[in-house]
């Protein structure tokens, strides 16, 4: 409705233009047509949502080169920090107030940092030169400043078992896996247990065995338990949650082995006893029952765990000797390259090194042990 005042004009109605849309034939078949319906236009769906989308609701962003950090605190960067409180943290005060906020600390530590070390070469460096020294380690050969090939830096803590020093031999010292826990064992045959923080050391416990010398002692893979072996027909388990130990049978009828070097599967299935003659006791690691035992050609000085399924054993005349655990076969055999006597083994993910009593230790590839004619990696 339109009205006009008494002066006595025309009331000027505003006008807008529409353009009506034009139709096209609808050329898709049937099952287009459905699919269409259904689920709507999938393609421009896709158009609009990629024209649309910020960083902020993408799945991903791609790296145009811009320097950012990934993750900010906005509650730690508002955030007051007194660096009264602590000790490493008076060195950063410059005036009287000891109140600074966290985005003045993070300047401060990054400050300090790079007049201690200076800045990080690799954070120069362009992503080829980045890549070609993380595929090698021949960058480790060469002299560095940092890091000295005729100097080791290392500091002086106090003796582990200082609170509770042994009356004997120590045969055996290990950290638990999970836990700042270490034990200590040996000839006097106790095993004692102490929290390790290289400065008081508090011992935790002790456990005094009835004639039970101790030459060997291990964690479980688990860390509830702790084997311990010895020139006995029998070995120990000790459990670190109730503190007690318990005697575990050995072989029947086989009265002269005894259980004073063993190894552990890194899976914690299987534990290897090496006895005389070659003989090679696997137990369960569970149960603490026998499994098998494996004949070795000569007397078994060292052996080892290659992976969950491999065992390798090695001893007298330079001989070592691949089994499989699944099937419990004897893979093949190789002799040390210029070794006597092999003494001791261990192993990476790639290589296996074999120790031999001439001081020599050989470095093999792990693909190339399973051949019998198999060659220690050479120094180019």
């Amino acid at each position: 409705v339109v009205s006009t005042q008494s002066t006595g004009k025309k009331a000027v109605i505003p006008t807008e233009t529409y353009e009506l849309p034009t139709t096209t034939p609808d050329t898709r078949t049937e099952s287009e047509q459905l699919e269409s319906d259904l689920f709507g236009d999938i393609e421009q769906q896709f158009v609009n949502k990629s024209q649309s989308q910020t960083h902020e609701d993408a799945l991903f962003v791609i790296d145009r080169g811009e320097k950012r950090a990934v993750w900010s605190d906005e509650d730690e960067v508002d955030r007051e920090i007194s660096l009264g409180d602590r000790n490493i943290t008076k060195k950063l005060r410059t005036g009287d107030s000891d109140t600074i906020s966290g985005r003045q600390l993070e300047e401060k530590l990054r400050s300090q940092f790079k007049k201690i070390h200076g800045t990080p070469t690799w954070t120069t460096r362009d992503k080829t030169t980045q890549s070609s020294i993380l595929a090698s380690t021949g960058h480790m050969t060469q002299p560095s400043r940092s890091l000295p090939v005729n100097k080791l830096s290392v500091t002086r803590c106090k003796n582990l078992n200082s609170r509770k020093a042994a009356k004997c031999v120590v045969k055996s010292l290990e950290f638990h896996p999970g836990s700042t826990i270490g034990f200590v064992a040996g000839y006097s045959k106790s095993l004692d247990l102490f929290e390790v923080d290289g400065e008081n050391n508090k011992h935790l416990h002790r456990h005094q065995f009835s004639n039970f010398p101790i030459d060997c002692a291990k964690f479980t893979a688990d860390g509830n338990e702790i084997i311990l072996g010895s020139k006995r027909p029998h070995f120990y388990t000790f459990d670190l949650h109730k503190c007690t130990a318990v005697k575990m049978a050995g072989i029947r009828n086989r009265p002269n082995v005894h259980y004073k070097n063993f190894v552990l599967s890194a899976n914690g299935d299987y534990l290897g006893f090496q006895g005389h003659e070659g003989l090679f006791s696997v137990f369960s690691a569970k149960d603490k029952q026998l499994i098998k035992c494996l004949t070795h050609r000569t007397r078994i000085n060292c052996s080892s765990f290659l992976t969950d399924n491999v065992i390798l054993t090695a001893g007298q005349g330079g001989f070592c000797s691949l089994w499989d655990v699944r099937t419990w076969k004897h893979l093949s055999d190789f002799q040390d390259d210029g070794a006597l006597h092999v003494t001791s083994v261990a192993h990476s993910s790639r290589h296996v090194a074999v120790g031999s009593d001439s001081g020599v230790v050989n470095i093999y590839n792990k693909d190339d042990i399973y051949k019998t004619s198999c060659r220690p990696l050479r120094l180019s």
